[in-house]
């Protein structure tokens, strides 16, 4: 069960990152707790911004949390238009879509964590971040 899961949550993020057209920034295996990480945003019809983050930890048993926030820069700084956290054993995928206004540059920043377990133990930490404009 947990492999057809895995397979699935793969497929989705995959056809997500294909439909979006746009290359999303991946890390892989580069710290620990973590195996591979996937962050992006594409922009859609009427404005509405689709963009997502997925983690895969480098043990099935981890638990990893994404809190990820869709931003607009405006007036110098960076404004929250959305967030939302979402935890996962295994692999963690988690996408969502907010309407936005053409003439900015929006970005998807996530702070993921990892634990040895839900509840368990703190392995690590990390950002990540992803932008682009919408003309």
């Amino acid at each position: 069960m947990k492999r057809i899961r895995k397979s699935i949550v793969l497929v989705s993020i995959c056809l997500i990152t294909v439909i979006s057209c746009n290359m999303p920034v991946a890390a892989s295996e580069s710290w620990a707790g973590f195996q591979d990480v996937s962050i992006g945003l594409s922009f859609g019809t009427l404005g509405r911004a689709s963009f997502f983050t997925s983690v895969i930890p480098s043990k099935d048993s981890y638990y990893s949390t994404i809190n990820m926030k869709l931003q607009r820069y405006s007036g110098g700084s960076w404004h929250t238009l959305t967030s939302g956290t979402y935890g996962s054993t295994s692999v963690n995928a988690y996408s969502r879509a907010y309407y936005v206004t053409k003439g900015y540059t929006y970005r998807v920043y996530s702070k993921v964590n990892i634990y040895k377990s839900k509840g368990g133990a703190f392995v690590n930490s990390d950002t990540f971040t992803y932008k682009r404009s919408y003309k």
